[in-house]
Formats: C-alpha cells, sequence, structure tokens
C-alpha cells in the first residue's frame, strides 16, 4: 500500500513538473521577440507538447495585417505549422484543424502556404481539399508563375483530389497555363480520371473540334487514364464528326477531317471495338477526301490501319472492294500508291476474312512491286476458311 501510495505521489510531482515546465515555456514565448517565440515553439515540439505551437498559430492570425511584412514573423508562423504531429495533437485534432485552415486562408507566402498543405495530409478534413482546391484555381485564372505552393497543392489534389480536382488540373494542362509543368500536371490528373469519367465526356462535349483534338491525344498518351475512356471519349468525338445536327451527314469540313483521324487511331490504340459499325461509317468519307488531296498517301495509309483495327463485315468489304478498285486501276496503268495498296493488303490479311480472297488474290497477278505481291500472298494464307 506504501509503496502505491509513493507511486502515485511520484507521478502527481512528474505531473507538476510538466505543468510547471510547460508553463514556463508559455511565458518565455508570449515574452520574447520573433526569433525567440521560433525557438520557443521548437522547444516546446521537441518534448512533444503542441501547446505553445497552437498558441503561436494564434498569435500569427492575430497579429497578420501588422507583422506580415516581417520574415521572421513568416518563420514563425512555418515552424508552428511544422511542429504540429499526430502524435503531439492527440486528442486536439479538431481544433487544430480549424486553426490550420484559418492560417491557410490568411497566409500569402509559399512557406506557410507549403507547410499547411503537408499538415492537411495528416489533419484530414474534406475542407482542406476545397481550399487547396481553390488555391490552384485562383492561381491558375490569374496565370500566376508556377512556383513550389502551386506544386505542392497538384501533388496534393492527385493524392486526395476529387472530380472538381481532375477538372482544374486537366483545364490547366488543356489551357497551357504552365507549359513547362505539363508532365507533372498529366501524371496529377491521370490519377483521378478514371473516377472523373463523365466530367472528361462533358467536357469534351463542350470545347471546339482543335480541343478535342488535344485532349484525345493527352488522353491517349497517359498511361494512368484507363482504356475504357479513351475509347469513349474517342467514339463520342467521331460521332460529333460524323453526324451534323441532323444525324444524317457526314462532316468533314475544316478541322474536323483531322479529329476524325485522330479519333481512328484512339479507337485504334484502345482497341475500341464497340465502336465498328460507327468506323466503318467514316471509310467512304475519309476516301473521298483521299482522292480530293486533302489526305496524303501516309495519312490514308494509316487511316485505313486505325479503321481495320475494330474490323467488321462491313470494314472488310468496304477495304476489299478499294482494293479491287485499285487493282483494276493498276491493270489500266493507273498505278496507285504502294503505301495505301500495302496498307489495304495487310489490314485484310490482319483482319484474316475470307471475303477479301478475291480481292488479295486479284492483286498477286498484277505487275506490282515485288513486295506487294509478297504481301498479298502472305494475307491470303491468313485467312480463315
Amino acid at each position: 500500500m506504501i509503496k502505491k501510495l509513493n507511486l502515485i505521489f511520484i507521478l502527481f510531482l512528474l505531473s507538476c513538473g510538466i505543468c510547471a515546465a510547460q508553463e514556463s515555456l508559455m511565458s518565455e514565448f508570449y515574452k520574447g521577440n520573433l526569433i525567440e517565440k521560433k525557438e520557443v515553439v521548437e522547444a516546446s515540439a521537441a518534448s512533444g507538447d503542441s501547446s505553445i505551437a497552437i498558441a503561436a498559430l494564434d498569435f500569427s492570425i492575430s497579429a497578420y495585417d501588422a507583422l506580415i511584412y516581417d520574415d521572421d514573423f513568416i518563420t514563425l508562423a512555418e515552424t508552428a505549422v511544422k511542429s504540429l504531429t499526430a502524435g503531439n495533437c492527440r486528442g486536439k485534432e479538431k481544433l487544430v484543424s480549424e486553426k490550420l485552415k484559418s492560417v491557410f486562408k490568411l497566409f500569402n507566402d509559399s512557406r506557410v502556404i507549403i507547410a499547411v498543405i503537408d499538415a492537411f495530409s495528416v489533419f484530414q478534413s474534406q475542407e482542406n481539399l476545397y481550399l487547396v482546391n481553390d488555391f490552384f484555381y485562383s492561381n491558375m485564372q490569374n496565370q500566376n508563375e508556377m512556383n513550389e505552393a502551386i506544386l505542392k497543392a497538384v501533388l496534393f489534389m492527385e493524392t486526395y483530389g476529387n472530380s472538381a480536382s481532375f477538372n482544374m488540373l486537366f483545364i490547366a494542362d488543356i489551357l497551357d497555363i504552365w507549359p513547362s509543368y505539363s508532365e507533372i500536371l498529366s501524371s496529377s490528373y491521370g490519377s483521378l480520371a478514371n473516377e472523373s469519367e463523365k466530367e472528361i465526356l462533358q467536357f469534351l462535349a463542350t470545347v471546339p473540334v482543335e480541343k478535342k483534338i488535344l485532349i484525345l491525344k493527352k488522353l491517349d498518351t497517359n498511361p494512368k487514364i484507363s482504356k475504357k475512356i479513351c475509347g469513349e471519349a474517342a467514339e463520342n468525338a467521331l460521332s460529333s464528326v460524323i453526324y451534323n445536327i441532323e444525324g444524317a451527314k457526314l462532316d468533314f469540313s475544316g478541322s474536323k477531317l483531322d479529329l476524325a483521324l485522330v479519333c481512328l487511331e484512339v479507337i485504334s490504340d484502345t482497341q475500341w471495338t464497340r465502336s465498328a459499325s460507327l468506323v466503318a461509317q467514316c471509310f467512304d468519307g475519309i476516301k473521298k477526301e483521299y482522292e480530293s488531296g486533302r489526305l496524303s498517301d501516309t495519312e490514308f495509309s494509316a487511316a485505313i490501319k486505325n479503321i481495320a483495327a475494330v474490323s467488321s463485315s462491313e470494314t472488310v468489304l468496304q477495304l476489299s472492294s478499294y482494293l479491287d478498285f485499285l487493282n483494276k486501276q493498276a491493270e489500266k496503268n493507273k498505278a496507285p500508291s504502294k503505301a495505301v495498296v500495302l496498307s489495304l493488303i495487310n489490314s485484310l490479311g490482319d483482319m484474316g476474312d475470307k471475303t477479301a480472297f478475291d480481292s488479295l488474290l486479284y492483286a498477286t497477278y498484277i505487275d506490282y512491286p515485288e513486295e506487294v505481291v509478297a504481301a498479298a500472298k502472305n494475307a491470303l494464307a491468313k485467312l480463315k476458311w
């Protein structure tokens, strides 16, 4: 019993000693100048206490207007924020979180903002994300020069972001607000894209053709974005190209032809077979543009390959029929493009549909270059019977 009483007494003395030490540090904090205040905050945090750091936050908020241009004041605020940890703030999380939000709203200095965003990762709340999103959006809207605080916000949004975060990061990249940081922005919104499919498709539908092209390229080259989203985006964009407002007329005017070619490339890359019927509807229009001189041999050959990548029975008939037409032109000494003929032959071989047999066989009897004849024989061997 005596030993137990002695232990209780010792613990009581220790508690009194800790309280006295904290009271002494608090006294030193209020008496000290800005540099001394910072040192007291650091000493208190080193002992596992957060009370002085919290008091420093209160001081930073109340003295902001008077001391905002004092570098020692900024350093004190930064140190106070950095001194708050999950361990020394146990039981005070809500209080600390509210004070951090106040500091973030008040201060413009990058050092303080970076420290608070780091602390937001520890003292989490939904409002933290709203504040960081707003901070990023404001800098984007004003086209402020990229700095460490904005970069810190980008990384926070990547980790904790929502659809609003995705939209802001994506738009900043599409509008080329910070061209030197496109790779970082792309990686950050790529992490959020797969939860933001609806936003991507809505945004794609509202922008002009030139931006649609850019968006599709950004999506297709981002390894973090799913093939489903890329394919669906390309399908939607291609549909807007093929149909006019009445929904029944091919329209490759202006830069819509360029958009159609990009859509076909993305659909091919993603193997988005759901759009096979839509893709087949493109061939005649694209062929017409090629024959009118708007497409080079190389561009048309690539388009043929991409159209064939999501083959349908309709596509086989179209490509086979066009190869047959070119074969007959070659017989009349109107030599077609070697690149185009090879693209047709190789595509028909890869598709493997026996419907192409006659046109492929025909190609082996024509005075084509040896490379073309060999390709036709190889394609014939690939047909499935």
